[in-house]
């Protein structure tokens, strides 16, 4: 001990915050017990560390100097980032660059071409969905300040200090080590200290130990066992090594003085205290930043960007190669690949659907504070949950009692409604299946008469909030079913109080106290370890005062001569000390505080006698009559065994962690079913103390400290850790952690904050948690109730299924978003969807549809299977992708195909000719050529615009006109040709890219200077071997060249190049330089203008851009009809929808009407229609979609059949998501 106190000297308060040894250090160190030995010391020892008197205190220059050395007495606090660093880093996650980079690029190639303004409302719309995503994440972490502000408000204020001799009230951060401190009842401790003297001197260390009373402190140091045996060493020290948190001669910073007085030593104060050790802990602390349900969207995301970004690539590259495209809009392709497959409004999605199940939580008491953590609930594997006030109902309630040598049950009730029913069933037993106490039984009253004369408690009867309100009539209000006692407010300790509530229920407590006035008391103490009160007796005719104990069983029993059995005072025997000390052990070892009961009636005593007890007292306190036994404890909360019984269903283990005593905890984890009988005879359950995890930390080696730890967590199915200090329960989660289980942690007290924040979700208490570990915490139960957390365990699994259920909904939409622009570069098909009419469908028609999956009710084996193991059970996995792509995906973009198809066939455009014509279809007009029959057979685009000044001029040189002349020609002939010439070309123009006589376009076959950039030079380069080929062939009604030159062009080419005009028209008179307008899709010889389904003279390229409108219109409306059985069918996995029910989900159906009318908005409202480039669609088309519908509709519900029929075939292997 010696070598241990000399060590404690060198070390004592030598943890400092940072040092050069790195972080690790400083973690390692924080998760062991502070390295405290002042407890250990005796007064003299005590003193000489400190160099202090405890009469005078430290000098002035001592207090400076310990100043320098320890600092103020306030904790430090933590560095945190600004609130500008933690907004930005909000937007630096993949998802969020990737479409800040999309937008980007949105608003550059609007600024390159601003005829498209899509461009500019689709860059506008990503970074919006970016802003609300980052906000929204920014408000979900800023707030490790207010943790720390929830230790600021534990900070006492005043503190009466001793020193240079004279009291001084101070200011607590004042404080240094050696201050002599002087406390009293109701003073918050303000550092550590070492109590030098103490008189009834009790704490409430509540808030450290989950301790439902208040415990003694005294001078001795002591070791108490579940009897209040006390075993002492020599020079006020114990025998057996204390830790500090259970040192009977302590008192921590920031706790509460109960009862009492005292003066004390500061030994440590800040940094260098145990609660500055739980700050420290749950500053340094870093808890997973990111939820399962966080991380399974971001492994999605990246997933579902990969494969964007892959195709936006690789068609990108392919779009440059081909010349399909110039640079920008290669680019502006690329962000329409990305933004048809990437899900945009998965986000928001996610996040009202998490903020309704949170709505929903909190009707059932759990108030949400972190959104995401609904779902770590749902997958949580381990619930380390804190004993006191959340398995229990954090107040001493009577169980048991002995008297007449038999152990009863003492049934626990609200009103006496509720008791008289439990009374009257003589079948019921406690949970020892011990009898129901009798209340007319004569020494049952006796012991029914000392608990309630000798107890100072009081019942609260008036309103605190409203003073004038009447008193509460007590014994009119426990008549009242709907009146509960337990929770009505007392005065006094918790064990005086759980007696009154108890007996309140036999007779009223304020009229019997006034039938027996108290004529005086001694009060309990820690010496005594009893309470004595002396009162009237003369009611029941006898004058003699009646001295009633209460106190500690065996100095009750010891101070007692007799026994009362049966009404009968009976000599106390051997044969009565081995009944008592059985019964007495039999009522410990179930955890429960026993007290012990007598009384004597002092003859020869006048009731004016002058009691006291000062020095001793004046009357015999020995040869009592003792009664019997009362036992108490913290009783289980009602639904907790049912609570616990459904998580062993669920697969989920509960651990207890408490501070409190072990014998306690096993009781209470025993009632609950945390421990099993059957479990413990197997080996599989055990309870860990706190000294136990103190020699698991003893051992240096990592890997051997570890297998210690797998030890206890792995072969153990059932365990329960006890006398556990803040550190310790911190490293029962990170073990936990690092055998890959999702920890879930409830706690109320400050010391539980830095689990807490290490834990996958941590769960405060709302009645009686601190503000620092609701700060903490991700959940509060506002009812304080572990069955509570069940039912978010339960809602947990359900937003996780149908999270992905709605997922499942949302990606069936990507294949028929992504189709167009891939068979728009594969096969110049005419884009059937815009990247405007995308988000109309992902953040516009799928967005309640989505949502309103929240709305879904659970399976019925929801609370039957294992967690989701959050390493291999993945939102999205490749079953899921396949589904939605290749099965219902392709499915909902047939039906699109099908309906556009429709549509532009009923406009004139026929399905075989839409091949290669989707390059241009916006900037030129369409030729086709059509049959005899009047079949549209091949379609495609001429030439480009001439250059109409150029034609101009040449013209009027070569008619000679002046400036006058030219001018009014230039305004006659504005526009010449520019978006094609006129294709019956009836007054023979041989420059003309049209035949004369109503034969056609001429046809690219033999290049294009023959068909657009025909001149003076072009006819005159033809040797006359081709002049007569092309003059041959003209006569032909099927030949490619029929058009290249006709006699008529002849005639005219020599009227114009070699006749009279020849003089004044040069060799380039004509559409010089002209070419081809797309060479991929040229017109074919003898096309004309094609509009309105039918042959034209003149191009209407208004009219095919309305086509193309109407044709993106039926698309998208075939694609949103297919999304509503899309819905249906997500609604379940395996049962039939029927089973489910279609009607049961109105969220869903008022989706489904939403959808419908943003459907018909985007479709006929003209603003909408120039923002969609949509247009007013015809009735008829509507109707494409509806096969489609009823084909997804059946294919699914065969399948669900199937993999009913035949589980685990490869029908279920194949599609089962």
């Amino acid at each position: 001990m010696a070598n241990d106190v000399e060590k404690g000297k060198r070390e004592c308060f030598s943890l400092q915050r940072e040092n050069d040894d790195g972080g690790n250090d400083k973690q390692k160190n924080l998760r062991k017990d502070l390295p405290i030995v002042a407890h250990e010391f005796s007064l003299d020892e005590l003193a000489a560390e400190y160099n202090v008197s405890f009469d005078c205190g430290l000098t002035s220059a001592q207090v400076l100097e310990s100043r320098q050395k320890h600092g103020e007495n306030r904790l430090t606090p933590p560095k945190i980032k600004p609130a500008w660093v933690l907004y930005l880093e909000q937007y630096t996650n993949f998802f969020s660059l990737l479409l800040i980079a999309g937008g980007v690029l949105c608003f550059i190639a609007y600024g390159i071409d601003q005829s498209d303004a899509s461009n500019l409302y689709l860059g506008v719309v990503l970074i919006v969905v970016v802003f609300i995503s980052s906000t929204f994440a920014y408000f979900q972490e800023a707030k490790s300040q207010a943790i720390m502000d929830g230790f600021k408000s534990l900070i006492p204020k005043k503190c009466k200090v001793i020193r240079d001799g004279a009291a001084n009230v101070l200011d607590a951060v004042e404080l240094v080590p050696g201050d002599v401190v002087d406390f009293q009842e109701g003073d918050q401790v303000p550092a550590d200290i070492r109590v030098i003297d103490a008189y009834n001197l009790k704490v409430d260390n509540s808030a450290l130990t989950g301790e439902s009373e208040a415990c003694d402190r005294g001078v001795i140091l002591h070791v108490t066992n579940h009897r209040g045996d006390v075993e002492e060493g020599e020079g006020n020290k114990s025998k057996a090594k204390v830790p500090a948190i259970e040192a009977t001669n302590l008192l921590f910073y920031s706790t509460i003085v109960a009862s009492g007085h005292g003066r004390g030593v500061v030994i440590g104060t800040g940094d260098n205290t145990v609660m500055g050790q739980i700050a420290g802990l749950t500053g340094e602390t870093q808890g997973d930043n990111q939820p399962p349900i966080v991380r399974e969207v971001n492994r999605f995301i990246f997933i579902i960007s990969a494969i964007a970004i892959t195709i936006g690539a690789v068609f990108l590259a392919v779009g440059i190669g081909m010349k399909v495209m110039t640079v920008v809009q290669a680019l502006v392709f690329a962000i329409s690949v990305i933004v048809a497959v990437v899900p945009e409004g998965l986000l928001v999605t996610m996040t009202v659907a998490l903020a309704l199940t949170a709505k929903r939580m909190h009707n059932k008491n759990v108030l949400v504070k972190n959104l995401q953590s609904v779902e770590t609930l749902g997958c949580t594997t381990v619930i380390a949950s804190d004993k006191t006030g959340t398995l229990t109902q954090n107040r001493m309630t009577v169980q048991h009692c002995w008297y007449d040598d038999q152990l009863c049950d003492v049934p626990s009730a609200r009103n006496l409604p509720e008791f008289q029913d439990m009374m009257a069933d003589p079948t019921r037993r406690g949970f020892q299946g011990w009898p129901l106490f009798d209340p007319k039984n004569r020494s049952f009253q006796m012991l029914q008469r000392i608990a309630t004369l000798c107890n100072n408690s009081d019942f609260i009867v008036q309103d605190k909030f409203d003073p004038t309100r009447p008193h509460l009539d007590l014994e009119k209000e426990v008549l009242d079913r709907e009146f509960n006692l337990l929770n009505l407010q007392t005065t006094g300790d918790a064990s005086e109080s759980g007696l009154i509530k108890a007996v309140q229920m036999l007779r009223d407590v304020k009229k019997y106290r006034a039938e027996y006035p108290k004529l005086f008391e001694v009060k309990f103490n820690s010496t005594n370890k009893y309470q004595i009160g002396i009162h009237n007796q003369t009611k029941d005719g006898d004058s003699r005062p009646l001295l009633l104990m209460k106190g500690a069983p065996e100095r009750v029993w010891a101070l007692s001569s007799k026994i009362l059995i049966n009404g009968q005072e009976l000599p106390k025997t051997p044969e009565w000390d081995t009944r008592f000390n059985t019964a007495y052990e039999s009522l410990g070892a179930l955890g429960e505080r026993v007290l012990g009961f007598a009384y004597r009636n002092l003859d020869g005593l006048p009731h004016s006698h002058p009691w006291t007890d000062q020095p001793t007292t004046n009357f015999p306190v020995k040869d009592l009559v003792f009664c019997g036994l009362f036992s108490l404890i913290d009783p289980p909360r009602l639904g907790v065994p049912e609570a616990v019984a459904t998580c062993k269903r669920a697969s989920v283990r509960v651990f207890m962690v408490t501070g409190d005593h072990p014998i306690t905890a096993r009781a209470i984890a025993e009632q609950i079913g945390i421990l099993d009988a059957e479990v413990l005879q197997r080996g599989k359950g055990k309870v860990v103390t706190g000294d136990d995890i103190r020699t698991l930390m003893e051992i240096q080696d990592d890997a051997k400290r570890e297998a210690a730890w797998d030890e206890i967590l792995i072969k153990n199915e059932q365990i329960v850790f006890a006398r556990v200090t803040p550190a310790h329960k911190l490293l029962i989660v990170e073990n936990n952690q690092r055998l890959k289980r999702i920890v879930a942690v409830t706690g109320d007290g400050v010391n539980d904050a830095p689990a807490l924040k290490k834990a996958d979700i941590g769960i405060s208490m709302g009645i009686s948690g601190k503000d620092v570990s609701k700060e903490a915490a991700d959940m509060i139960l506002m009812d304080d109730n572990f069955a509570s957390i069940v039912n978010g365990v339960e809602e947990g699994r359900l937003i996780f299924d149908n999270l992905k259920k709605s997922i499942t909904y949302t990606l069936t939409s990507k294949v028929p978003e992504l189709s167009p622009f891939l068979l728009w570069v594969i096969a110049g098909i005419p884009l059937a969807t815009t990247t405007i009419l995308i988000l109309a469908i992902d953040l516009g028609t799928d967005m309640v549809p989505a949502i309103s999956f929240a709305y879904e009710t659970r399976e019925a084996d929801i609370m039957s299977r294992k967690p989701r193991n959050a390493q291999t059970d993945h939102l999205v996995d490749l079953r899921l992708l396949l589904f939605t792509y290749l099965h219902i995906g392709v499915m909902q973009a047939l039906a699109g195909w099908y309906g556009y198809f429709v549509c532009m066939n009923d406009y004139g455009y026929a399905p075989w000719v839409m091949h290669t014509i989707g390059f241009s279809w916006n900037k030129a007009p369409l030729m086709c050529y059509v049959g005899n029959e009047g079949k549209i057979s091949e379609c495609g685009f001429g030439c480009k615009s001439p250059n109409s000044a150029n034609i101009v001029n040449a013209v009027a040189a070569a008619a000679g006109l002046n400036s006058t002349g030219l001018a009014a020609m230039s305004a006659a002939t504005t526009g010449f040709c520019e978006d094609g010439c006129f294709a019956q070309n009836s007054y023979g123009d041989p420059f003309s890219e049209f035949a004369p006589g109503g034969r056609g376009f001429r046809g690219f076959t033999v290049g294009s200077e023959a068909v657009c950039g025909r001149t003076c030079s072009w006819y005159d380069s033809l040797s006359a071997v081709d002049r007569t080929f092309y003059l041959s062939e003209s006569a032909s009604s099927t030949s490619l060249y029929r058009n290249i030159l006709t006699p008529q062009d002849d005639d005219n080419f020599r009227f114009f190049c070699r006749g009279a005009f020849n003089a004044t028209v040069s060799a380039t008179f004509g559409f010089g330089g002209r070419e081809s307008f797309d060479s991929r899709a040229e017109a074919p010889p003898g096309a004309m203008y094609y509009w309105r389904a039918a042959r034209q003279n003149v191009p209407n390229l208004t009219y095919q851009r309305r086509a193309l409108s109407q044709g993106q219109t039926a698309y998208f409306v075939a694609v949103v009809m297919n999304k509503i059985i899309a819905a249906l069918m997500s609604k379940t996995r395996k049962l039939s929808i029927f089973s489910q029910g279609i009607l049961n989900n109105r969220f869903m159906l008022m989706g489904f009407v939403f959808e419908a009318c943003i459907v018909v908005l985007i479709s006929y409202v003209p603003p909408l229609n120039v923002v969609f480039s949509t247009g007013p669609l015809h009735g008829l088309h509507w109707l494409p979609g509806l096969p489609w519908f009823f084909l997804c509709f059946i294919y699914d519900e065969v399948r669900k059949a199937l993999i009913r029929a035949s589980p685990g075939g490869w029908v279920e292997q194949l599609t089962y998501w």
